[in-house]
């Protein structure tokens, strides 16, 4: 009972993308770099049958330098120019719809919320009422999420379904471990990049997407580079 409902989220994530692309400058459908992220989100998105989907999704990208991109609960996702910017191949970009997507399908935000919302019970006494009317906040929400560091648990479901979404999707997978080093690489000498600060081991995530790859009985297309 503590859990928002996917109604809730829903409610939620949509408020809370109006509030982003207020404070953000969101780039316009006619570009082709929203475009390029619409068509592969679709991509994705076809491999679920309807009842596997009943999330409303959307692809907006934001101008910027950070290298990042994030889901918000019930389908808004975004992503920034600043990763766009890493990728060379349409499959790098499409692992990271797969994990962002996965994060939606999983209700991950909603788990952790339900989480501090039992603390919030149990340590501040609060009623549940008043708990579940802070989480129809959308600047609560907003506040919250960006400080949000998903479990490790969630992060690796977020990989390994998302790994198995390119596959169904007919991306190479190699495109995920190319994310991943690229991400490990950028974040040389540095913070590391927003994507992976809450991330597991990147060398993990490299080792963990080459041995599903060596695993699989499919073959797998070539690489997709991009054109823009």
């Amino acid at each position: 009972m503590f859990k928002p409902s996917k109604a809730e989220q829903m409610k939620l994530g949509k408020q809370a993308a109006a509030e982003v692309r207020k404070k953000e400058k969101v780039l316009p459908e006619s570009d082709p770099r929203v475009q390029l992220v619409k068509r592969v989100g679709r991509r994705i998105l076809s491999t679920f049958s309807e009842k596997e989907q009943p999330w409303e999704y959307s692809f907006d990208v934001i101008e910027s330098k950070e290298v990042n991109a994030f889901a918000l609960p019930g389908g808004p996702v975004f992503f920034y120019t600043g990763l766009l910017e890493k990728f060379k191949y349409e499959d790098e970009l499409a692992a990271v719809m797969a994990h962002e997507i996965t994060h939606v399908r999983r209700e991950h935000w909603a788990y952790s919320q339900r989480d501090a919302n039992k603390a919030n019970v149990l340590l501040l006494g609060l009623s549940l009422f008043g708990g579940r009317r802070d989480v129809l906040n959308a600047t609560d929400l907003l506040a919250t999420f960006y400080s949000l560091k998903y479990s490790r648990q969630h992060e690796n479901q977020a990989d390994s379904m998302g790994f198995d979404m390119l596959v169904a999707a007919n991306y190479n997978p190699d495109g995920m471990v190319l994310l991943f080093e690229t991400l490990k690489q950028s974040s040389k000498g540095g913070k590391p990049p927003e994507f992976l600060s809450s991330h597991p081991d990147d060398g993990n995530r490299i080792r963990n997407a080459k041995t599903k790859i060596e695993k699989s009985p499919k073959e797998f297309p070539a690489l997709t580079k991009i054109n823009l």
